[in-house]
């Protein structure tokens, strides 16, 4: 990647603008890996959000410049917890991970991952990050349901257990992973657990940008690509 290549400005922000989107009211940073928060500068320089949300008590390096930034821009900065519950913009939101009692910040960025629900009347999508094993535990034990899944860690194994699809329910998923990426992601077997579970399952290497639109009764997916 061009050191000059800046994936906000010239790819997120540039995929917003064609949405016709200026202004963000939240953004979220579930867990600081780059693929994660790589681009956020840009992104609220352009799009000027109100809040930030975060699962990190303590951020350091890059997550903790863009925390800097954030507040010299008049953001609001919060860090959401396990059983956080609150209504945002007609939509509720409740957060499932991480742990309330768990020391984030840790060498496994992936543990610290923030995972919720959001829900508009009768319709719920669950984002799950990055999470991993440890993380959906916690998910299942609070027996979320929920129309759209984002498959966690790109469709990697650590995640998206049968458990949790037999919880959750969803009629549809997004995995958001890079073509022919270095990874084999989205593995396999998450692939077919997917298929058996019924799932109509969405990539973003194969279909480009996915919308999904919850109107409180039903979930319609947009498929920026035509096949």
């Amino acid at each position: 990647m061009h050191s000059d290549f800046d994936l906000g400005e010239q790819v997120v922000s540039s995929y917003l603008w064609s949405r016709g989107i200026d202004h963000l009211d939240v953004v979220a940073i579930t867990h600081p890996h780059a693929d994660h928060l790589g681009g956020m500068p840009a992104v609220i320089a352009n799009f000027h959000p109100r809040e930030l949300w975060l699962s990190i008590d303590q951020p350091v390096t890059e997550l903790a410049a863009i925390v800097a930034q954030a507040r010299r821009a008049g953001m609001q900065i919060s860090v959401k917890k396990e059983g956080d519950q609150f209504d945002y913009g007609g939509a509720h939101f409740q957060m499932l991970a991480p742990g309330r009692d768990q020391v984030t910040g840790s060498m496994r960025p992936n543990d610290d991952c923030l995972v919720f629900t959001a829900t508009f009347g009768g319709t719920a999508a669950l984002l799950e990050g990055d999470a991993e094993r440890p993380a959906e535990r916690r998910v299942v034990e609070e027996h979320p349901e929920a129309m759209l899944l984002k498959v966690a860690h790109h469709g990697s194994a650590s995640g998206t257990s049968a458990d949790l699809l037999s919880t959750v329910h969803p009629r549809y998923a997004v995995i958001s992973v890079g073509a022919r990426n270095v990874y084999g992601h989205p593995r396999r077997e998450v692939l077919e657990r997917l298929q058996q579970a019924g799932v109509k399952t969405f990539r973003t290497d194969e279909d480009g940008a996915v919308s999904f639109y919850l109107d409180g009764t039903s979930v319609t997916p947009d498929v920026a690509l035509l096949h």
